[in-house]
């Protein structure tokens, strides 16, 4: 049972820890340190700025203090770049060390800095032969790890990678004590229980005696707290033509100013929205629209002259992130600030560090960046140049940025002191459609609002001009409610099973899932549901007796009324003439079929609840019997005389494949000898229809115009396992319709023949630009080309294949030059 950390904490043993940190901890703060230093899990839930990092950076000190070693995740990796740099400065006598994929910096640090995936990945490779897998890190897990922080652990929710940590927690050996830190999420309760009985298996008697407690410490209150308003402004041109005073002064009242959307106690004001929607309604009347231009300046100047900058302005999307930034016109900086004279100097001797620092110099990208930050402006989304992003992190630890404008990315963990989060929309693009935020993504947004310690509340601002309304519903729902419930994102995979066959663990694996857990409460409701259906069939068979018509005629003529509505000529005479003659002979026929509707009716429900409630009850076995199944056929698993399950040659590969479908891959590297038809430029290409990097739409490739013989073979596989999951009702969660692209394989092999700074600039600024596709995407499907590359290498190593490697080894030379590099600022 979990420790609830919900009383004031009055416990004078742990004082000497709590006064290491040169200010007073909150309870929540306490409990967690104790929870660690007593060897027992945490799970610390709050709000962004409340404090929730404060335990994780205990964690650092106190194990390395003992000579243990931490390993530290993060969901993406320009946190975890970050988190490196900040604690390499706040920590100076610990070493730490990084790893994303990308880069590998120190694997003996005693503080590994990491994406989940990593450490997920190589848990699941832990048991096998040494002499033939190379691990990222250095790290003896069982005898040398003293603690995993999971840094915005509510990511477990992610559609689609929220079962990497599901998977990674229940990988971990149960001795290994866990700091999890999370947003405000509903029911934390079920989700410690959860982490508390998935760690060991039940059949294990080890694992159950090293179990340890969950500490869930948690504070809903914010030590910043935030005032969430409405921004409505006009221009003056409305008030030519209105005469009437009243209306005049009630919108000049209205107009620039901050309309409170929520009182002190979380309250929603209603009265507020239905005075925004008035005066949005008089400015539609009147044929008066602002432009965006317009109403990001007054709200800028407002903000300016109310000293409530520095702020963030969400924007969805990265082509009106930068648009949005190009349109202040006004000054931001205060009159006596030099940042307009330094920042371009300073810009320059941070990007110096990197040994090609001069061809970023030349950029337009990088000139366009530098030109906003001298007005004290930033911009921040996925589409940009990662080195050039993290100038703009940079620039905003130093305080040199008025206003940053940026997409819901960066509300993930980044530190970014503000005082003010604006919204020019309250809707998004999820991938399938248009939607409003959820309450947990608003709230993570609006939570980079109010710096504490500095600023006494945060500011969140609505630019109300700039959307429509929501519903007062709707409305309601996004500003008050409820935080995200972790529903479980477990899947039963390819990857999954041979990874648990190939680390000797048992199919049980499954059932310690959070998965399983909702199953239970779910088939609850299902017996809730049977038995209160089947009480009610029972009711419904006593009024049958009484009815005056046979039960029999009464299911004769409900099936000829449903047969006549797709019979013609003279079959539906025949039938008309049969139902009329049932109709004359019993006279209660029209109300004793209500009865026996009702009857039917209730026993097909019956029915879909049993048979719900069996499919439920196979679910995982029947998963992973299909699973299995396939692996089978397809060569990847064969089975001894015992009935056991092992690995062939082809598995061994597949297991060692994360980056694209495994199974694919493995069969078409084992189809073509290894690639032996194929160069390292021809690689490229094949590697490049696996990034998700699309052309506009006017020029996308649904075809191939090059390499087309090993793209179709690719594209056949894919098209046989799709058709394998439909036919045995699997469900692994693979999009079948994403998994290959064309469109950067011609751009891609020809990127690889640039050989100078020239051919490479050109190319970039020229064919690449062409295409609609930014530097910064151009650069993160280089960085997917040599990740399945370096992937491939350990198969290569793994198999003894020389010649792969030798033109494996190549890759990183032909994808990483010029801009397109896997380089760092904080590194």
């Amino acid at each position: 049972m979990p420790v609830l950390c919900d009383k004031p904490y009055t416990n004078e043993t742990h004082e000497t820890h709590f006064s290491r940190f040169p200010y007073p901890l909150s309870d929540f703060q306490k409990y967690a340190i104790e929870a660690i230093v007593q060897g027992d899990h945490v799970l610390v839930t709050a709000h962004t700025g409340s404090g929730k990092t404060l335990p994780a950076e205990f964690a650092l000190q106190h194990f390395t203090e003992q000579s243990k070693k931490v390993i530290y995740t993060s969901p993406i990796k320009a946190l975890s770049n970050q988190k490196y740099y900040e604690f390499q400065q706040k920590y100076p006598t610990i070493s730490f060390g990084l790893f994303t994929g990308d880069i590998k910096t120190n694997p003996d640090a005693q503080v590994l800095i990491m994406t989940t995936e990593i450490l997920m990945n190589t848990l699941f490779r832990l048991n096998k032969d040494e002499s033939s897998v190379g691990l990222d890190f250095n790290i003896d897990i069982n005898n040398d790890l003293g603690c995993v922080v999971f840094d915005e652990v509510h990511y477990i929710n992610d559609k689609e990678r929220g079962q990497v940590w599901e998977k990674t927690i229940l990988m971990l050996p149960p001795h290994i004590q866990m700091v999890m830190l999370s947003a405000t999420i509903d029911n934390p309760i079920g989700f410690a229980e959860w982490v508390e009985s998935g760690r060991h298996n039940n059949n294990s008697i080890e694992s159950t005696c090293l179990s340890k407690s969950v500490y869930l410490a948690s504070t809903n209150k914010r030590v910043v707290p935030l005032s969430h308003y409405g921004y409505v402004t006009v221009n003056e041109g409305i008030f030519k033509n209105i005469k009437d005073k009243a209306l005049e002064q009630q919108i000049r009242e209205q107009t620039n100013v901050l309309i409170s959307l929520q009182s002190e106690s979380g309250d929603f004001k209603e009265p507020a929205v239905h005075k925004m929607k008035k005066l949005l309604e008089i400015f539609e009347g009147r044929q008066v629209f602002m432009k965006r231009q317009q109403v990001l300046n007054s709200l800028a100047l407002f903000l300016r002259d109310r000293e409530m900058l520095p702020a963030i302005a969400f924007v969805f999307s990265r082509k009106h992130v930068e648009l949005c930034a190009k349109e202040i016109t006004i000054p931001l900086l205060e009159d006596d600030s030099k940042v307009g004279y330094t920042v371009r100097r300073e810009c320059e001797q941070i990007i110096r560090k990197l040994p090609n620092y001069q061809e970023y110099l030349t950029l337009p990208e990088y000139n366009q960046v530098v030109g906003l930050l001298e007005k004290g402006i930033g911009i921040h989304h996925s589409g940009m140049i990662p080195v050039l992003r993290e100038i703009v992190e940079l620039m905003i630890s130093k305080k040199y940025i008025k206003l940053l404008f940026a997409t819901e990315s960066f509300a993930i963990g980044l530190d970014c002191p503000i005082k003010t989060a604006i919204f020019t929309s309250l809707t998004k693009y999820d991938g399938q459609m248009e939607r409003y935020l959820m309450p947990h993504e608003y709230t993570q947004m609006a939570g980079r609002a109010g710096r504490r310690g500095l600023d006494t509340v945060g500011h969140v601002v609505h630019c109300n001009n700039l959307f429509k309304l929501p519903t007062l519903n709707d409305y309601r729902s996004i500003l008050c409610g409820k935080p995200q419930q972790l529903v479980s994102k477990f899947r039963i995979n390819y990857s999954l099973i041979l990874n648990l066959l190939i680390n000797g663990q048992s199919f049980d694996f499954m059932e310690r899932s959070m998965i399983q857990g909702e199953m239970v409460s779910a088939k609850e409701s299902f017996c809730s549901t049977i038995h209160e259906l089947r009480a009610r069939i029972d009711k419904k068979k006593e009024s049958l007796l009484f009815m005056k018509t046979p039960y029999k005629i009464c299911t004769r003529y409900l099936s000829l009324r449903n047969d006549v509505k797709t019979l013609v000529n003279k079959k539906r005479k025949e039938c008309d003439r049969e139902i009329m003659a049932l109709q004359n002979q019993y006279l209660d026929l029209s109300k004793d079929i209500v009865y026996v509707e009702d009857y039917m009716n209730l026993s097909k429900e019956l029915d879909e609840q049993n048979a719900s409630l069996e499919y439920m009850n196979s679910f995982i076995q029947r998963q992973t019997i299909s699973i299995c199944r396939i692996l089978t056929k397809r060569g990847f698993i064969n089975i001894d005389s015992n009935g056991k399950y092992h690995l062939t040659d082809l598995g061994k590969i597949a297991s060692s494949i994360n980056e694209v479908h495994s199974l694919v891959m493995a069969q078409f590297m084992v189809s073509s000898d290894y690639f032996r038809d194929f160069d390292e430029y021809q690689l490229v290409g094949i590697f490049s229809a696996f990034t998700d990097i699309k052309l506009p739409d006017d020029q996308r490739r649904y075809s191939p115009n090059i390499l087309k013989a090993p793209l179709n073979e690719l594209l056949k596989l894919i098209n046989t396992y799709e058709d394998d999951e439909i036919n045995d009702d699997v469900k692994t969660g693979i999009k079948y319709d994403n998994i290959i692209n064309y469109d950067m394989v011609e751009l891609s092999i020809k990127w690889t023949e640039c050989s100078d700074e020239e051919s490479c600039r050109f190319y970039i600024q020229n064919d690449v630009a062409d295409k609609g596709i930014s530097v910064g995407d151009f650069n993160k499907a280089m960085m997917k080309i040599a990740t399945i590359s370096k992937e491939l290498t350990k198969v290569a190593e793994e198999m003894g294949q020389i010649e792969l490697l030798h033109k494996l080894s190549k890759i990183d030379g032909l994808v990483f030059k010029y801009v397109t590099t896997a380089q760092s600022l904080y590194l």
